[in-house]
């Protein structure tokens, strides 16, 4: 085991080095694959995937379990070993090179050390102390778990904190290891746990079975020996008094920097480690180099002040010893660097939707309708000193019906952003939620995949959907280099020309985080023609700084969809969404009609266009209403004198829609009221959701003021405008902001910035 641990290193250590000027050479691989129990692997598919072109290799090895690879092309390959994806990334090197690996075929291993880490800044982990000595038994349904910490001199660790951590469970198991280097635990069978080691998370893992028993497992660990502190900011700094080097647990990286507002010299370096809320922070030398020695089992955004996620190291595949040294482009983003030329406008203003955050379902109702309809108060209760009162309405569909088919064929290419931006979690869940989407095609459809960054690539051709060649494809995909749409776009148009079907759904999906360099008028003019062939693209935003103008456009012209995902856990949500229109829609004409009166007065609705607002009442409209309907409007009231008589006011809510399936016209109607208490410390929302949804609302409304007083170069009313708007989130919020909603806060921050150095520069 340790001989493949050390090759995967140094191939892993090949790959990051910048390419010479030396012609294009040849990699000879060697491949031994056995069983769990040494026998020979034969006839197991070997796949492999070029990184930048797509193209595909199919091996299998012989009876004895042996592949020799000889690559003269392409730049590196991703390698599959049977249902091992993603094995190792190979690289053809500069000149004549070698390697080889011996592998032990263990799929259910392999899935499980590759498992996506857990964001535990978003958890609440109960702590249990353990107090096992070398004689206890385990309790009942549970196992006596011993963890030995030793260095690579196998001399044991004393005091060392070792954890197990249980997610199932949500809680942290802790002891600390004697003079032996054991830790001791009596935790419950049938459970997968994290070995968490001297506060490096995720360091190992063991899983219990059902079975009763006492199991020990040695893992090799080094301390380090350099300082590390957090700066004001929450980034870890390293300070090393000698020359770092990297030990059993910490890869050392070293990044050579290019560019940036110094070129390269004296820049400051961010790395965000995925799936957590760690962060580190460097400052590279006058000759543009930065050392970190970072836990390995990781990936890690680089970013810089002014380029977000530039580039993505990828640690997840290092064992024992590691080194990585990588050229790192720093692009300054011209919005970041000089934030005041990018001030909002009324022409370029973008509207965020808030229902791209709800993650709630809302409830079955119990009538046999359809449609259910929630309607729930921010907070149902007023005193004297409520000015202002906050409804929530809700609209899904019942979980029982039936899913509709699609009827018709389906021609579609997927274009895919897998610029740095979208490198980590985003690209994860993007790939995902691809093999879901996958899944659901058949034969009769036709499908295609662009990948774009600074590049365009058709990585599957128009064809029928081969789900083993999509799932390899989708899975080699890695985040690098800028974001060209526009080149996507058309590689897009021409894969589903190729196969335009006229009594089929001909539609592009475009998914993207960033802005392209094409201005949106020349993109749009260009994709007309297209749009005029019946070729359809529906949109999805990721993020909070998409070229949402162009998004928008795109769907709009074209008869396609636009969707907003804030979060890149959204995207899931959003390619099940375009799945479910391609079906006919479960409901139409939707309308809904509120009824207020003189004392709760209707003031603003969010999250839905208003059709109609007069005579006491306020109308709007629902569109696509299919089963993955799940969407929340709301509406702000001003209250007038209230007193205790408010209970006598009510509020009506009405919903007409036709039934597709029942082939009937439906009317819901609902009543809903205020109710007067003598309580002092009032908040007119509770639910912390709805907080954060309400707070983009209110965002979305200040945005508009500000880009007309942008407009007129009023920008002292502007930041003014900003600070109230903060102000008021802050109270929302009791001053803590959701994670949903920091993304919208920084982008105020952003602004704020500008305007202060617009009203500067005017002097």
């Amino acid at each position: 085991m340790k001989q493949i641990n050390l090759l995967l290193t140094i191939v892993a250590f090949v790959l990051t080095i910048s390419h010479s000027n030396a012609q294009q050479g040849t990699l000879n691989y060697q491949l031994e694959v056995h069983d769990t129990k040494g026998g020979p692997k034969g006839n197991l598919p070997i796949v492999l995937i070029e990184t930048s072109t797509f193209e595909r290799k199919e091996f299998k090895t012989s009876g004895s379990g042996h592949l020799t690879l000889a690559l003269s092309e392409g730049e590196e390959w991703m390698m599959n070993v049977g249902g091992m994806k993603n094995y190792a990334l190979l690289e053809i090197p500069r000149g004549t090179g070698s390697g080889s690996a011996s592998i032990t075929y263990d799929v259910k291993r392999w899935n499980r050390i590759n498992q996506p880490p857990v964001d535990r800044s978003k958890l609440s982990l109960q702590e249990v102390q353990q107090t096992v000595n070398g004689r206890d038994m385990p309790a009942k349904g549970n196992s006596i778990i011993e963890i030995i910490a030793v260095n690579e001199n196998d001399r044991p660790w004393q005091g060392i904190e070792v954890r197990l951590t249980c997610f199932k469970l949500n809680k942290s198991f802790i002891a600390k290891t004697d003079g032996k280097g054991n830790a001791r635990f009596n935790v419950p069978n049938n459970n997968s746990y994290q070995i968490d080691l001297d506060g490096q998370n995720d360091f190992e893992y063991i899983d219990v079975g059902d079975r009763s028993t006492i199991r020990g497992l040695t893992l090799t660990y080094e301390k380090i020996n350099f300082t590390e502190s957090r700066d004001e900011e929450g980034y870890l700094v390293q300070k090393f008094s000698v020359d770092p080097k990297p030990v059993s647990n910490r890869v050392m990286v070293t990044l050579f920097v290019q560019g940036g507002p110094n070129g390269g010299r004296n820049e400051e370096v961010f790395l965000d480690q995925t799936y957590s809320n760690e962060r580190y922070s460097g400052t590279t030398d006058d000759e543009g180099k930065v050392v970190f020695l970072l836990p390995k089992k990781r990936s890690y955004l680089v970013s810089f002040p002014f380029q977000k996620n530039a580039q993505l190291l990828d640690l997840t595949r290092f064992r024992g010893i590691g080194y990585m040294q990588s050229g790192v482009n720093y692009m300054p983003n011209p919005r970041l660097q000089f934030p005041e030329n990018y001030l909002p406008t009324t022409a370029t203003l973008k509207e965020y939707d808030i229902n791209s955050l709800l993650t709630k379902r809302y409830a079955d109702t119990d009538d046999d309708e359809l449609l259910n309809v929630s309607v729930k108060w921010g907070n149902n209760k007023i005193n004297s000193g409520s000015k202002e009162a906050l409804l929530e309405l809700g609209f899904s569909i019942k979980e029982k019906t039936v899913n509709e088919t699609v009827l018709k064929p389906l021609n579609l290419c997927f274009v895919l952003d897998r610029s740095g931006s979208m490198g980590g979690e985003s690209i994860q869940i993007l790939k995902d939620a691809m093999h879901n989407f996958i899944g659901k095609l058949r034969p009769i459809d036709k499908v295609s995949i662009v990948f774009f960054e600074s590049n365009s690539v058709v990585a599957y051709p128009t064809a029928a959907p081969n789900k083993a060649e999509l799932t390899d494809i989708i899975n080699a995909a890695q985040a690098a280099g800028g974001t060209n749409i526009y080149d996507g776009l058309i590689m897009g148009y021409d894969q589903v020309s190729a196969s335009f079907n006229a009594d089929g759904v001909n539609r592009v999906i475009l998914l993207t985080d960033g802005y392209g360099s094409k201005p949106v008028d020349f993109i749009l003019e260009e994709s007309k023609k297209h749009f005029e062939k019946g070729i359809a693209v529906s949109t999805i935003g990721v993020g909070t700084s998409p070229n949402q103008a162009l998004l928008s456009l795109l769907s709009k012209y074209s008869g396609g969809f636009e969707h907003q995902v804030i979060q890149s856990d959204g995207i899931s949500q959003a390619l099940e969404e375009e799945f479910q229109s391609f079906s006919h829609p479960l409901a139409s004409n939707l309308r809904v009609t509120v009824k207020y009166n003189h004392r709760v007065i209707y003031k603003t609705l969010y999250g839905v266009p208003e059709s109609k607002n007069s005579n006491n009442s306020v109308q709007f409209e629902l569109d696509h209403v299919y089963k993955t309907l799940n969407r929340m409007a709301l509406l702000k009231f001003k209250i007038e004198n209230p007193d205790r008589d408010i209970d006598k006011n009510k509020i009506t809510i009405q919903v007409n829609y036709f039934d597709e399936i029942k082939k009937k016209e439906v009317e819901i109607v609902k009543e809903t009221n205020l109710e007067w208490t003598d309580e002092t410390d009032m908040e007119m929302i509770y639910d912390e959701q709805l907080k954060t949804t309400y707070s983009i609302a209110v965002i979305n409304q200040a945005l508009k003021s500000i880009a007309d007083l942008c407009d007129t170069k009023n920008y002292e009313a502007a930041k003014k405008n900003v600070q109230t708007t903060l102000k008021v989130i802050r109270k929302v919020s009791n001053e803590r902001y959701s994670e949903d909603l920091r993304p919208f806060v920084e982008e105020l921050e952003l602004y704020l910035e500008a305007l202060n150095r617009a009203i500067k520069n005017r002097g």
